[in-house]
C-alpha cells in the first residue's frame, strides 16, 4: 500500500501550523456485497489531500479468511485476507466476520484511530460496534456512514492490530431475512464496509 508525506525544503510558518493539524486518511475498506444470496468483496483506497500530510503511517482493514462448509462459515484464523466474499447466507445464523485496523509500525508520531462503517443492511441483519469504539461527531463520515473513535492513543513506532470492531465478530441473521411467500423479500444487495482514519495529534 502506497503512502504519501510532505518533506523537503523548509515551509513557511503559516504551512507549519496547518500541517501540524492535518489528518492522514490512508483508507482501505472492508466490504461486503450481498444480492440474495450473492456476495462480492470491493476494495478501495482513497488519498484526502495527502499532500498536506506531515507524517506518515501505514493503516489497513484486514480480517480473516471465512470458509464456508455445510451451508455455515467458521473463519481460518490462519489466514488473513483484505475482505470475504459469501456466496451463502441462511437465515436464523450468525456470520463471522471480524475485520480489525492493522498498524505496521511505521507511524511517526501519535495518532488517533477512527473507524467509519457504512452499511445498509436490512433489519433482519444486526450487528454490534465493538466496546472500545465510541460513536463521535470529531470526524464527520467521508463515505455516508457513522464515525467511531478508538477509546486509545495510537502511539508512534507501535505495530498492531486493534478490534474487535464488531462485538463478537458476528453479523446476526434473523430467521425472519426470508419470506417463503415473497421470494423478492431482501433480495436486493446491501453492503458492509469499513473505513480507517488516522488523525495525528497535535
Amino acid at each position: 500500500m502506497s503512502t504519501s508525506s510532505s518533506r523537503g525544503a523548509k515551509l513557511p510558518t503559516e504551512k507549519i501550523f496547518r500541517l501540524a493539524a492535518i489528518l492522514l486518511i490512508l483508507t482501505l475498506v472492508s466490504s461486503w456485497f450481498i444480492s440474495g444470496l450473492l456476495a462480492k468483496y470491493v476494495n478501495r483506497q482513497s488519498f484526502e489531500d495527502a499532500g498536506r500530510v506531515a507524517k506518515t503511517g501505514r493503516v489497513a482493514v484486514l480480517e480473516h479468511e471465512a470458509v464456508l462448509s455445510g451451508g455455515l462459515y467458521t473463519l481460518d484464523m490462519s489466514s488473513v485476507v483484505t475482505g470475504n466474499t459469501y456466496t451463502a447466507v441462511l437465515p436464523g445464523t450468525d456470520i463471522p466476520k471480524d475485520p480489525y485496523v492493522y498498524l505496521d509500525g511505521s507511524q511517526e508520531v501519535a495518532y488517533a484511530l477512527y473507524v467509519e462503517i457504512y452499511t445498509n443492511v436490512p433489519a433482519e441483519v444486526t450487528y454490534a460496534v465493538g466496546t472500545n469504539f465510541t460513536p463521535t461527531d470529531e470526524v464527520p463520515p467521508s463515505h455516508g456512514g457513522t464515525v467511531y473513535k478508538y477509546n486509545q492513543t495510537v502511539l508512534a513506532a507501535t505495530e498492531q492490530s486493534i478490534g474487535p470492531i464488531i462485538r463478537g465478530n458476528v453479523i446476526t441473521v434473523s430467521d425472519a431475512f426470508r419470506n417463503k411467500a415473497d421470494p423478492s423479500y431482501n433480495s436486493s444487495g446491501f453492503r458492509f464496509d469499513v473505513y480507517a482514519y488516522l488523525i495525528q495529534i497535535d
